[in-house]
């Protein structure tokens, strides 16, 4: 095993082990050497922030129990479904997800938990459960494992004395002509410490100043994991970034859309396919069957994921014409207009590297790096249901006969955006969470199919949806800009992600 001294996750370099080794015993070892006061479990509620549960560390055997079987919550303040006749829940670490808390002014270890029911069994209806459940299936029905990563756009909202216009042409911006690259790179520190695998940040598009207020936005992409892990490293970076923003003195927000004139902000999901350690989604240089397949598969249901991508009616702003943001039902080969991207690929059969440097140097196969972007997601979603509803697509395409023609017929090499207003020959996607809730209603049989997502967490979902009332915003999508609840509408969710 290569030495792990170096490696950002700091319980990893301690121990010296990877993470997904971690027992309880290592915790507390570490806990007991390194003097950690408090342990602290952390757990994904409905809103989807992290919540806590602080635990002063008194000893080993209350360290121990505490480690072994979790604690008692009340699931009904957690999970509007349930019911306060029968809500307790046990809150059960996961110990590969532990991590030294980099704010807190008392020595603490932080840990992702997830639920079990009071008959001991994970509960059927948490996020991560369902995500679990999905994930099992994929593999049991096609002996491959699925690696999922996001991209992470942001705005930071900070004070200006005045409005200079620095908008446009924001995109990998450095200092000094950024502001806040200092944040994003403590950011990037800091998240992989707590065990996420980060690739990199740059700064985005997003950047003008209103009011006295200067908006500048930026991304972090992390690296394709188990989508489970992936899942957790997005909502601990979401975290970390507030966390940080209250440091700097500065707003971060996640919202979709922060004003009509400026690029709003994604999550991008990106996924691969392995089986013997190879990439199943390209076979020398070309995209695969089961590539094809699974593309079809998610645009099949892409209407109804909009459901659990796009979750807030401040959401649809972002699909409206002239955002450069795809609402059309297709997939392109490094085509930003499409819903589906398949971004370029590492298939040269020489080394960049060598022959820039003019340095002979090993050959390496870099097909591993083949990924396929999911571009529809923002902010707003919860990673695990939603990483979970695309996984369903996948079963979806890989099962039917017709998936490949299928993807024939969703391929697009346009440039959307430029026709976007005109009639086209791909269907679009539901315009309000109204819409999205009328294509979930019609597509659950597929996501309640091998009771992967229960009834329970459909209906709850539907119903919640509906309850945004947002139907006018989907027909008067074109003219919203002129209404005057949009400010109100854009302040209400600011912060809601």
């Amino acid at each position: 095993m290569p030495s792990l001294q170096n490696n950002p996750n700091l319980l990893v370099q301690y121990l010296q082990k990877p993470a997904s080794e971690f027992t309880k015993e290592d915790l507390i070892r570490y806990i007991e050497e390194r003097e950690i006061e408090m342990l602290n479990f952390r757990y994904v509620a409905e809103d989807g922030k992290l919540k806590t549960i602080n635990f002063m560390v008194t000893g080993r055997d209350e360290l121990d129990m505490v480690l072994s079987s979790g604690e008692r919550v009340d699931g009904s303040s957690i999970f509007s479904f349930l019911e306060a006749n029968s809500s307790d829940l046990y809150l059960v670490p996961r110990y590969k997800t532990a991590f030294l808390n980099p704010f807190a002014k008392i020595p603490s270890v932080d840990i992702l938990c997830s639920f079990y029911n009071a008959n001991g069994e994970p509960l059927e209806s948490s996020p991560e459960n369902i995500l679990r459940k999905a994930k099992t299936a994929f593999y049991k029905a096609t002996n491959m494992k699925l690696k999922m990563m996001g991209e992470l756009e942001y705005y930071v909202i900070s004070t200006v004395e005045n409005d200079t216009d620095t908008s446009n042409n924001g995109y990998h911006c450095a200092e000094p002509f950024t502001l806040h690259e200092e944040l994003r790179v403590e950011a990037i520190k800091l998240i992989a410490q707590c065990g996420g695998m980060v690739r990199f940040g740059h700064a985005e598009n997003g950047r003008f100043t209103h009011h006295g207020k200067h908006y500048e936005q930026h991304e972090i992409e992390f690296a394709p994991v188990d989508p489970e892990d992936a899942s957790d490293q997005l909502l601990v970076a979401k975290w970390i970034l507030r966390m940080l923003g209250r440091k700097y003195g500065v707003s971060v927000t996640y919202i979709p859309k922060i004003a009509l004139n400026q690029p709003g902000s994604g999550m991008h999901i990106h996924f691969l396919a392995e089986e013997d350690g190879r990439n199943r989604l390209i076979e020398n240089k070309e995209l695969t069957p089961t590539c094809l397949k699974m593309i079809a598969g998610v645009l099949d249901l892409a209407p109804a994921l909009t459901a659990f991508a796009n979750s807030t009616p401040v959401s649809y702003l972002r699909f409206m014409p002239g955002q450069a943001v795809p609402n059309q039902i297709c997939w392109g080969k490094q085509n930003r207009s499409t819903l589906i991207r398949v971004p370029l690929g590492w298939h040269a059969d020489s080394s960049f590297g060598a022959q820039l440097n003019q340095q002979e140097q090993e050959k390496h196969d870099y097909s591993f790096r083949q990924t396929v972007e999911y571009r529809g997601t923002d902010g707003s979603a919860n990673p695990y249901l939603f990483s979970a509803a695309m996984i369903v697509g996948f079963m979806k395409g890989l099962s039917d006969s017709e998936a490949i023609k299928k993807s024939d017929d969703y391929f697009c090499t346009e440039n959307l955006f430029l026709t976007e207003d005109q009639p086209g020959d791909f269907n679009r996607l539901p315009m309000s969470c109204f819409d999205a809730a009328k294509a979930l209603e019609n597509a659950r049989q597929e996501f309640e199919a091998d009771q992967i997502f229960p009834k329970s967490i459909i209906n709850h979902l539907i119903l919640r949806l509906r309850s945004y009332n947002d139907k006018e915003l989907g027909e008067n999508l074109k003219t919203y800009g002129e209404n005057q609840d949009l400010p109100a509408l854009i302040d209400e969710y600011l912060n809601y992600m």
